[in-house]
Parts: C-alpha cells; sequence; structure tokens
C-alpha cells in the first residue's frame, strides 16, 4: 500500500509525515526486541545459528499488526522478501526451500521459552518507555489519573490450576484467564500503563498498591483513581490517600448509605454527605478513612425530578432510590459544593474509557488460543503497546493544527496501516533488500 494511500488528505498537506515516521511509529518495536534479548541471556544462540532473536520478534509483532496467524505472517513475510530479493533460490535435497524468515514452529519455540515473569518485566519495561515518551513530548503531564478495571478472556481447555479461574460471563465455557489492567489519563489523552494476570485466590490489592508505587517512582504524580464496585475496600482507600491520591468509586448500598440516599429524597440535606467507611468488624487490623458521598441521579433521570416525582406521589421511596445511586471519593469538596459534586461526579464517566479500550484490543488483534499463559501475555502486551501507539500518533497529529484551525482524525485502522507499510520498509532495510 502506497503511502499517499495510507495518509489522510488533512495530514499530508500539513506537513506533519514526519510525525509518522519510523522513530515515532517504530521506537517501540525496537524497545520490545531489546527488552526481551536482555532477558534471554541464558539462551545464547549458537554463532552459526541461521536466525537472530529479532528475526523471530519481527514475526511476531507484524502478526499482530496485521492481525493474522504467525503461521499466515511467516509465510508472507518471507515470499515478500524473497520477491523483492535478487538471485536464485537455494532448494535443499528434501525439496524444501531456503527461507529468509523463521517458520511458525520456530517462531513459537522461541516464545515458549520466554517465561511468565520474564514476560511481566518486559511488559513493564516497554510500557514505562511509552509513557515516559510521552511525557517527554508533552502529551501528558506529570499528574496523572489512574483507571483501573478487570477484563476477562474465555479459555477453553482442559487445564485446571490457579491461573484458570471460573466464570459464568463467557459463552460456551466456564473457564477463563483474568487479568487486572491499569491505564492513565492525562490531558485527554488515554494510555495503558499494566497488566497482571490474577491467579484465582489472589489479592487484588497488594497489585494495585505495587503498581501505584511504580507509577511514583517514575516520577508521576497522583489525582484520582477510578475503579469500579470490585475494589471496595477501606485498606484501598486508605493506601491511595496515603499516596496523596484521591479514590472516585460507586458505593454499595450498606445500610447507612441507602438512609442517606433515602433523607436526601425525603429533602433532608444535601446531595453531598461525609461518611466513614471502614473495614469489618472482624477483621484483623481495621481501617478507617473519611469520604464523602456524591448522590447522582442514574442515566435518564434528574435528581430534582425523582424528588418531585416521589413528593408527588408518582414513584415509591423503594422506586425512587432505585433511580439513584451514589458516587464515593476521599476528596474534599471546593468551591461551589454542587458544581464540584457535579463535575467530581461527570469526570467518573471517564472510566469507561478502560473498558472501550479493551474492546479495542480485540480489534487490532483476534484472541489467541495458545494455552500458554506467557505467550498470551505478550500477545496483550504488543496489542497494549499498539493501542498506546494509535492514541499518542493521534494526539501528536491534532496537536500539529492547520492555519485554518481545522482538527486531523487518526484512526486505529489507518495506525494499523501505517505500521503495516513502515514494518515492511524497516524489514526490507535489515535484509538488504531494495524495493
Amino acid at each position: 500500500m502506497p503511502a499517499s494511500d495510507i495518509y489522510p488528505y488533512s495530514v499530508k498537506i500539513s506537513g506533519v509525515k514526519s510525525l509518522l515516521s519510523n522513530h515515532y511509529m517504530l521506537a517501540f518495536f525496537k524497545k520490545f526486541c531489546d527488552a526481551v534479548v536482555s532477558r534471554m541471556w541464558k539462551f545464547k544462540r549458537a554463532r552459526n545459528a541461521r536466525y537472530k532473536d529479532i528475526d523471530f520478534l519481527k514475526v511476531f509483532f507484524f502478526s499482530e499488526i496485521i492481525g493474522r496467524s504467525i503461521h499466515d505472517t511467516s509465510e508472507m513475510l518471507n515470499e515478500y522478501l524473497l520477491k523483492n530479493k535478487k538471485g536464485r533460490r537455494k532448494s535443499f535435497s528434501d525439496g524444501r526451500k531456503k527461507r529468509v524468515v523463521p517458520h511458525q514452529t520456530e517462531v513459537n519455540k522461541y516464545l515458549h521459552r520466554i517465561g511468565l515473569t520474564k514476560a511481566r518485566n518486559i511488559l513493564r519495561t516497554c510500557l514505562d518507555y511509552q509513557l515516559t515518551e510521552a511525557l517527554k513530548l508533552g502529551l501528558i503531564s506529570k499528574k496523572v489519573n489512574i483507571l483501573i478495571d478487570f477484563t476477562e478472556h474465555p479459555y477453553y481447555g482442559k487445564r485446571e490450576d490457579k491461573m484458570i479461574k471460573g466464570t459464568n460471563r463467557q459463552m460456551g465455557t466456564k473457564k477463563m484467564r483474568h487479568y487486572l489492567g491499569f491505564s492513565i489519563l492525562s490531558k485527554n489523552i488515554h494510555l495503558y500503563a499494566g497488566l497482571e494476570h490474577v491467579a484465582n485466590g489472589q489479592s487484588k490489592i497488594p497489585i494495585i498498591l505495587k503498581f501505584l508505587d511504580h507509577v511514583l517512582d517514575l516520577g508521576f504524580e497522583l489525582k484520582y483513581v477510578l475503579m469500579d464496585r470490585e475494589f471496595y475496600r477501606a485498606v484501598l482507600l486508605h493506601e491511595i490517600k496515603a499516596r496523596n491520591g484521591n479514590t472516585l468509586i460507586p458505593t454499595k448500598e450498606y445500610k447507612k448509605v441507602r438512609g442517606m440516599i433515602e433523607a436526601y429524597i425525603k429533602g433532608e440535606g444535601n446531595r453531598v454527605r461525609r461518611y466513614t467507611f471502614s473495614s469489618a468488624t472482624e477483621a484483623k487490623h481495621r481501617f478507617f478513612q473519611h469520604v464523602y458521598l456524591i448522590i447522582k441521579a442514574k442515566r435518564g433521570f434528574t435528581l430534582q425530578g425523582v424528588k418531585r416525582d416521589y413528593r408527588m406521589g408518582k414513584i415509591s421511596l423503594d422506586d425512587a432510590r432505585k433511580r439513584i445511586f451514589a458516587i464515593m471519593t476521599t476528596e474534599k469538596p471546593k468551591g461551589n459544593t454542587s458544581s464540584w459534586a457535579s463535575r467530581t461526579s461527570l469526570f467518573y464517566r471517564r472510566r469507561w474509557l478502560i473498558e472501550t479500550g479493551f474492546s479495542d484490543l480485540n480489534r487490532i488483534n483476534r484472541r489467541w488460543k495458545s494455552n500458554h499463559d506467557n505467550v498470551r501475555y505478550l500477545d496483550m502486551l504488543v496489542r497494549l503497546m499498539l493501542y498506546n501507539s494509535w492514541k499518542m500518533n493521534r494526539k501528536l497529529i491534532k496537536k500539529a493544527r492547520t492555519r485554518d484551525g481545522k482538527l486531523r482524525k487518526w484512526t486505529l485502522i489507518q495506525n494499523q496501516d501505517c505500521l503495516k507499510q513502515l514494518f515492511f520498509t524497516y524489514e526490507k532495510k535489515s535484509q538488504g533488500v531494495i524495493g
């Protein structure tokens, strides 16, 4: 595909093609290769080995870019390079022909040698590189919001171990792999920052706190940590507050919370209530955290409308309560309380970015069926990197505005097509093929 078919017209005429060069688009691929090779020192290849480490990683990475299997990608790259290479192709005695690109079985063997622990360290290195690069380019600021959520991947094999959990939310199976995802939101750009494969019975609180400490070690500062009800723990809110961050999380309908909502419906008090959130009384170590409840109407309703319908007798108190929920935050109200409550509760909607982001990851490539946890982990890593690449390039293009102030769009498909073209160019140069 020629470059003229990849870049939209508004991008071509604006002179920002340099933003889509190998330096910006494939730097994360080079970082990925360096991170893998640096951790494979125990598996030194023979001096007369036909392929180097990067040859296997090229096939794997390119398969993620184009959304095809490793077998199809290997054959495609091999045919493409041989077509542009001069000279006669060597044939072996058994009829096989000499390849330029490693075969699927060799690539899979190489990937299997990268253990799950190494894969986690590689992911940490690569995503840290993208975050620091985004900060250096001014795409994000030092003060970031952290989004946390789970994602499930169905499992259809026969394994019975702690890395495979039970589920009733997947079609055709009762097993799944469970991943805990982390992303950051800063300057209206959403980037993935971490991923953990959670084992059965493993506590998620130490994982979250370890990730937050790592973000702080990178030089970032916490603003909000947005989570779902799955992370409803007093100790977690207490520890986040101790790290100078504030939490936004929906409340569960405990008796005291339900009483506050009912009192508000009856016209008693404001929509912001102070509340002391604590661990269970039977907990070995109890934690207490002062929080503020922001009462908010569900989509399609308004607080004043719900209160009016209850006051006029159109709905019961129980029906009115079902139209309202509360968001919990450790941040103290600022300025006008009503205005602050509206802004804060509206900002919580941004938590959906991590869920829609997981859907975008599936658009990049189909989910792998590999039975190896480390390979599935590497697959997720590359998708996260490709997603971040799209977001970063889109922000770079938007920053380079035309004189008339028109915005330029950059879709995920355009980003993938551009990477595909650049990858072909990069591969031809590395093989000494002149295209």
